[in-house]
Parts: C-alpha cells; structure tokens; sequence
C-alpha cells in the first residue's frame, strides 16, 4: 500500500473515531448532568485530572518507548526491539502495584482531600476506583500499540478504539436503564472498554509485528535506565501540563466549591473535544516523521513538518470559528438547565490556545523524535510554575475567581506556543528560526478573516435558533470557513498537493 493511501485511510478512520466519539459526548454529557447533576458529573473530570497526575510516574517510559522500539525495528534489528518492548511492559508492571498502593490512599481519605456532598461520598469513591483501575489497564497496554505504530497501520488503532467506546456507551446506558443512574457507572464501562481495546492491540502485535515479543529474559535494567533517562523530560514536561491547566477543577473545588467545578467541567468538554481532534490528526504523520528522522532525511522531516502544519491548521481553526460565533447558541440547546452564560465564557476562555495549537501541534513531535526534549521540558515546567502563582495571586487578591482559573494557563500557553515552540523547534532542527513563522501568520491572518465574515454573517440571522437551525448555520458556517482555508492558507502548489493527496490511487 502507497504512503499516500495508507495517509488517506489512516486520516479516515481517525475522523471516524472522532467522530464517534464526538457524537457519544453530545448525547452522553446532557443525558449524564440531568440524570445524575453537573456536580455529580464534574467528579468524573476531576478523577480523570487525578490519572493526569499518576501519569506523570508513567509517562517517562510510555512517551519514548515507542521511539525506541520504532527505530530499532526499522533498522532491522528485532530482537533489540523486542528488549524495548519488554523492559518497558515489565517497568508499566511495577509502576502499575505502585499506583495501585498510592491511588488507595487518597481514595480511602477521598472526603478529607475534595468538597463532597455527603450524599455522593461513596458513588464518587467507587468512581476513583474504577477510574484508576481504567488506567492501570491502559498503561499495562499501552506498549503493544506500538505495532500500529510501526507498520503505519493507525487505522487497525481506530478499530480497536471504536469497539471500545461502542461497548462502553453501550454497558452505560444499559446500567442507568436498568438501575437509577449513578456515577460509577461511568468509571466501570470505562474500564471494561479499554480491556476490549488493550485485547485488540495485543492482537495486532501478534499479527503485524510477529517478531516482537514480550519475554522475561529480554527485560533490560540497562535499557530501562536508558529509556527513563530519554523519558524523564517527558514526565517533567507532563507535570509542567498538569500545573498549567490540570490542576483547575481541583483548584475550582478547593477554593470556589464543587457547583462552579461541574460547570467549569463541562465548559472545558468543548476544548477537550478539540485537543482531541488536533492529537488524533497530528499523530497521524508521527510514523513517517519518525523514519525520516531514523534515516538522516531532516530536509523531507522539515518539508513534511509544514505540510503537516497546514494540514492540522484545517482541523483547527473551522471548529474553533464555528464555535467562538455559535456556542452560546450551542449551550442554550445541549445544557439549558445549566448557568449558559457562565459555561459559554469559560468555554471561550479555554479554547483560546487552540488558535495556535491548532498549527504548532504537528512541532511537538520533534523534540521526541530528536530525543531533545530537555530544554522544552524545564521551559514548560517553569512556565505552569508561573501559571500557579498568578492564578493563586488572582483568587487571592480579586474577584474574578473561576475566570482566572479558567483563563491564565490558556492566554500563556497561546504566547508559548507562538514563540517557544517554533523556534525551539527550528534550533533542534538546525533550520532558521523564522522557518516554520510564514505558516503561523497566515493561518492567524486567515482565522481573523474566518471569525469577521462568520460574525458578520451571523448578524443577519433574527429567527429563533433550533437545534435544525443550527446544524444549519453551522454547515453554511463550516462551508464559509472551508473556503476561506483554501484561498488564503494554501497557495496553488499545496491546493494542488492537497488535492493528490486526498485521491486514493491503486
């Protein structure tokens, strides 16, 4: 299969699982916060914030395992690869006993550490469990994803998601059918999903890459040691993320109270929903970036970087438009029990790095895949550092209280992402460090334009807005946007470039 197909197929079926997924969290979230309340629902966020932060003691391993692995099998040399392979599934093993032991701790002091309404102590501890058992069976897995990975097959990947999220939606709404709705439902479908895709990704190591094994005697102390030396700036970088923007609806329970939390968790679902989507897209091009980089191409890696930029651009800033002019609108419809204006505010408030994300997203990937991850670490670890203190200072010393929260780690990490990280990301490339800026002022430029002739366009509209009307609106919308795009982001070249990419040759 052509690389241009395999793109092609594996672009789809991403799209798909999002989707999917995008579908599953429009009916999910109103159904949940109406059966059970938003308060209720914002403890779902908050324990999946805490797995963020027992991902931090994981990550070291899981973020370059993969890298290593990749590299070696590419160069031929399997069963090096296959030491990778088991020295990191061996290492997930006991960081998996450790989080158990510190995960029933804080659950077992769980009301002592949040705001919990004494009626939902027990069903939000049960949730706790049942989200942490979710990830020790997502990082006990997670290292036989890598066969996907190699063989550039992330399609395979979306399958196995696909039936995972399809089993865990259905087990949901079969339980709150059958029982009243309750919380921890929500963790124990979680987990019975990622056993169906943990199955599934074992399976296709078996039949993809059938020379990687999982073996005691390939456990290396030596290449563990080296994969946490390479990985240790991924787990910096991760508890940099974690005080930038993953510590807000803890710090909306500690300081505000669990109410303005569940808002706050359901405004961030919009912006979790579009993180998603630039991940999902970007990750798509990570296995050939990789094997430019193993094989000393850097001007096909460069080339391939701004391509990828575009690409991702178009993934980004459409729903990003669409929503800034429509979410209020949005929300009025999805959650119209909820406070809007509040929702839709900090929804906008959180969104707001997506603008440059949406471009930069596909420079992440250089510094894993050039193993330079040190200074992009420290860098990001100093700036939630930063982001803490204003925040505290802002609750402290105003009233502007959950905005802060909301706000401060998105308006700073819209600043990084314009300047650090192209430019760190030209310096590990040994390239100018304006090389990637042309990409990053006409995609702002064209999102500008997006955002007046969208507002513009909306100032027309006077008949009351239904559910049909606006998936109406937002089609036209999506249209407009669409257009726009393809006149001022892409030049004739890449329109054309574009163009054979999306056709599908024998």
């Amino acid at each position: 299969m052509s690389k241009e197909k395999q793109l092609v197929i594996n672009t789809i079926a991403s799209l798909i699982v999002f989707g999917i997924n995008l579908v599953i969290s429009f009916f999910v979230t109103p159904y949940i916060t109406e059966s059970i309340g938003a308060e209720a629902y914002g403890f779902v966020s908050l324990a999946n914030s805490f797995v963020n932060y027992a991902t931090i003691i994981t990550i070291a391993l899981n973020s370059v395992g993969g890298r290593f692995i990749s590299i070696e099998y590419h160069k031929g040399n399997k069963e090096q690869a296959s030491k990778y392979l088991s020295s990191v599934f061996f290492s997930n093993v006991f960081m998996s006993v450790l989080v158990i032991i510190a995960s029933a701790a804080i659950i077992f002091n769980l009301e002592d550490i949040l705001n919990i309404s004494p009626h939902l102590v027990i069903d939000v501890k049960l949730l706790f469990i049942f989200i942490f058992l979710n990830f020790v069976v997502s990082i006990l897995s997670t290292v036989f994803s890598v066969a996907t990975f190699i063989t550039n097959k992330l399609y395979m990947s979306n399958i196995a998601n696909v039936l995972g999220v399809v089993v865990r939606i259905v087990l949901l709404f079969a339980l709150f059918a059958r029982f009243s709705p309750i919380i921890y439902f929500v963790g124990l479908t979680s987990v019975i999903g990622t056993i169906v895709v943990a199955a599934c990704n074992i399976f296709y190591t078996k039949i993809l890459t059938p020379e990687l094994k999982v073996k005691k005697k390939y456990f290396s102390v030596k290449l563990t040691k080296e994969l946490f030396s390479a990985g240790i700036w991924s787990s910096i970088t991760k508890f940099g993320q974690v005080l930038s923007d993953g510590l807000d609806l803890l710090i909306s329970n500690i300081f505000i109270n669990s109410f303005v939390m569940g808002q706050l968790s359901i405004a961030k679902t919009v912006g979790n929903i579009m993180s998603i989507l630039l991940s999902t897209v970007s990750s798509l091009f990570a296995p050939n970036l990789t094997m430019y980089y193993a094989k000393g191409e850097i001007k096909k890696l460069v080339s391939g970087l701004k391509m990828r930029m575009k690409f991702t651009g178009f993934f980004a800033n459409i729903p990003f438009c669409v929503f800034i002019v429509w979410g209020y609108e949005f929300f009025n419809l999805w959650v119209p029990s909820q406070d809007i204006s509040l929702i839709y505010a900090l929804a906008v408030l959180t969104i707001q790095a997506i603008l440059i994300s949406g471009v930069s997203t596909p420079l992440i990937n250089v510094f894993l895949i050039t193993n330079k991850l040190k200074v992009n670490s420290l860098f990001w670890l100093a700036i939630s550092v930063f982001d803490i203190i204003i925040v505290i200072l802002l609750l402290n010393l105003t009233d502007i209280g959950i905005f802060a929260i909301a706000g401060v780690s998105t308006l700073v990490g819209f600043i990084c992402n314009l300047t650090f990280v192209p430019i760190y990301t030209s310096v590990c490339l040994g390239v100018k460090k304006t090389e990637f800026y042309p990409i990053i002022c006409r995609y702002i430029a064209t999102t500008i334009v997006i955002l007046a002739v969208l507002f513009l366009g909306k100032s027309f509209v006077t008949f009351k807005i239904t559910w049909m009307m606006l998936i109406v609106y937002c089609g036209i919308s999506t249209i407009i946007a669409l257009a726009i795009n393809t006149g001022l982001f892409l030049n004739k070249h890449e329109r054309k470039k574009l163009l054979e990419k999306l056709m599908i040759k024998k």
